[in-house]
């Protein structure tokens, strides 16, 4: 088994370290990690991250919570106190975001992840109590676990003198807790959906904890499904020198060093195709079971340009008009499109903001007009309507949620200036901007 090991190389990065599990299309990382440097960059919250935003951060569910029970977890302390030879045979289950990590490299089938600073910052914050610190790493499973680790480490340093019946002193004890090895196995950049998937799994329960299902990876499954599909274009985007995307996708099982900075996660532009194929994340997941022709024809309200696409097996279709569409951006925006990966986006077009505000386009755009094929001009007019708006200026379109909206409304209200929903984009582009 793969020991995951946090250890400090000479640029004071946490390293962790483990071998690739792979099991029915699904891949994950497993080993071990002493308590000691789990706890650096993990603990357990109440709080649960639901996604993150243009800045990396992570966005926390303002309704829901993951609670424990609070005499379990006790339980668990008195068992790690008290019990002399207490073990975890079962692992903790943790997600790692892409974002989370600053390099990754793949040597003999031993993956080897650092983390950023601000993961182990943000541990360290939260134990010292701020009032506003983030956690980056999930503990999908073993919450109870962990937080009983945590009960029993705190009661341990109240009174590191006290000596129990067989003469052994707290001190003693809470060393040989920060010592003890516990079997992890690491998810990466896995969706909400499929984490509470997980839980589900490993509890024997059918709790769910919200809609979304899993982006990364589930293309090396060969049943066919939405997710599969947006897979398989996003790495041809990504692979193909002349596409607009070329090693634009920050995809996991690739190695970055730190100094090659993919703009665009693997799991943000999965998450788009698929939601031009699917109702909804909920209904992506039962898509998956149904045959392509199931999906064809569909009479709802919902726009989903895409889903004709792939009922219809033509995939490449798919990839034909984002390709097409993104390689218009380039060629109206080239300087402003170009990215040199080394490092932060520097404007709209390149983050992003700037792509999901302009797949929201295509999508009016595929809705609205009738467009049978694509090809390298298709696009052009669309883009070259709103060449005239300043994107270099992130005061005016500011790389934010809210950035996002503005540059939406702006790009639809010059391309389709005779639309019946101008007047309200306009509104509402005037109430953001002056709300910057």
């Amino acid at each position: 088994m793969a020991k995951i090991g946090i250890k400090t190389n000479y640029m004071e990065k946490t390293i962790i370290k483990g071998f690739p599990v792979y099991q029915n299309g699904q891949d994950f990382i497993i080993g071990t990690a002493k308590i000691s440097d789990l706890l650096k960059y993990t603990m357990f919250t109440e709080r649960l991250v639901v996604d993150f935003d243009e800045d990396e951060k992570p966005i926390y569910s303002n309704t829901i919570q993951r609670k424990v029970e609070k005499s379990r977890a006790n339980q668990i302390a008195d068992f790690l106190i008290n019990d002399e030879t207490a073990t975890f045979p079962t692992n903790i289950v943790l997600g790692i975001p892409l974002c989370a990590i600053a390099t990754q490299h793949i040597d003999d089938n031993i993956i080897t992840l650092t983390f950023k600073d601000e993961v182990i910052q943000g541990i360290a914050q939260a134990k010292q109590g701020a009032s506003e610190y983030d956690i980056y790493v999930t503990i999908i499973d073993g919450q109870h676990r962990v937080r009983g680790i945590e009960l029993a480490m705190e009661r341990l340093q109240k009174d590191p003198s006290k000596v129990d019946n067989n003469g052994i002193s707290y001190l003693q004890k809470y060393e040989r807790l920060l010592n003890m090895d516990i079997v992890i196995s690491c998810f990466m950049d896995k969706s909400l959906e499929y984490q509470a998937m997980i839980f589900s799994t490993i509890n024997r329960t059918q709790k769910r904890v919200s809609q979304d299902l899993v982006y990364s990876l589930f293309g090396l499954n060969e049943n066919d499904s939405p997710y599969k599909t947006a897979l398989e274009v996003s790495l041809a985007l990504n692979g193909h020198p002349k596409s607009p995307f070329y090693k634009r996708v920050k995809l996991y099982g690739n190695d970055y060093d730190g100094t090659f900075i993919p703009p665009l996660s693997q799991s943000t532009m999965i998450k788009k195709i698929v939601s031009f194929i699917s109702l909804s994340s909920k209904d992506a997941e039962n898509d998956r079971f149904k045959k392509r022709r199931e999906l064809k024809d569909y009479k709802g309200s919902a726009i989903k340009p895409f889903r004709n696409y792939y009922a219809e097996g033509k995939d490449s279709m798919i990839s034909d008009c984002m390709f097409f569409y993104f390689n218009s951006v380039r060629k109206c925006f080239p300087n402003l499109w170009e990215y040199d990966t080394t490092s932060k986006p520097t404007n709209v077009l390149q983050s992003t903001v700037g792509f999901d505000a302009l797949m929201n386009l295509l999508k009016d755009i595929l809705t609205k007009e009738k467009i049978t094929s694509f090809e390298h001009t298709t696009f052009d007019k669309y883009i070259q309507a709103f060449s005239i708006l300043p994107l270099d200026d992130v005061n005016v379109f500011p790389m934010t949620t809210k950035g996002k909206r503005i540059l939406y409304n702006s790009i639809f209200v010059n391309v389709f200036p005779n639309d019946p929903s101008v007047e309200e984009k306009t509104n509402e582009l005037n109430e953001l901007r002056s709300a910057i």
